[in-house]
């Protein structure tokens, strides 16, 4: 029996390891944060009523490598966050019963970014992102539960978009 099971096992790992070859032969690569253009400069993150999302920022930049400054006198560039806002909407209604089956999850807050060497002095813009999420009476706690992971994985899809504007605005 032992037999049967090398030979096939020696074959599986050839074989992957020809796969993995490949794969980075072609080119293929994660696309992760993409923020080593900006490892080296002192971002300060500042909240102004988005606690949420300047939270998930700054845990990204740490991710990435970037360690934000404690002060505004030490940073080269500041990132404003403010006005966060969740909404929830309802986008479906049950025609038997009158009761929401779906509803749009949204997320928007403002961001501005500055740089403190005098030059630019850019405007606040809105960054937002929306999701959908159905409702069923019959599993209430699971869909409480699911909203609040729909609300972190959200604050994280825009703080990657507060990110890239960051990186965008360095280079």
């Amino acid at each position: 029996m032992r037999a049967l099971i090398y030979p096939l096992n020696r074959a599986a790992i050839v074989g992957l390891a020809f796969l993995l070859m490949g794969l980075s032969a072609c080119g293929f690569q994660l696309r992760g944060t993409n923020l080593e253009g900006i490892l080296d400069t002192k971002i300060y993150v500042q909240s102004s009523g988005a606690s949420v999302l300047a939270a998930e920022v700054k845990k990204q930049l740490i991710d990435a490598g970037v360690r934000p400054v404690s002060s505004t006198s030490d940073a080269e560039y500041i990132v404003t966050l403010s006005n966060e806002v969740f909404n929830t909407i309802v986008l479906a209604v049950s025609p038997s019963t009158g009761k929401a089956e779906e509803y749009q999850v949204s997320f928007v807050a403002m961001v501005k970014i500055d740089s403190t060497d005098g030059g630019s002095q850019a405007t606040a813009e809105p960054v937002a992102a929306t999701r959908d999420l159905t409702f069923d009476e019959g599993s209430v706690l699971g869909k409480v539960q699911e909203e609040s992971v729909m609300k972190k994985e959200i604050a994280k899809q825009v703080a990657a978009s507060v990110l890239r504007r960051l990186r965008a605005a360095i280079q």
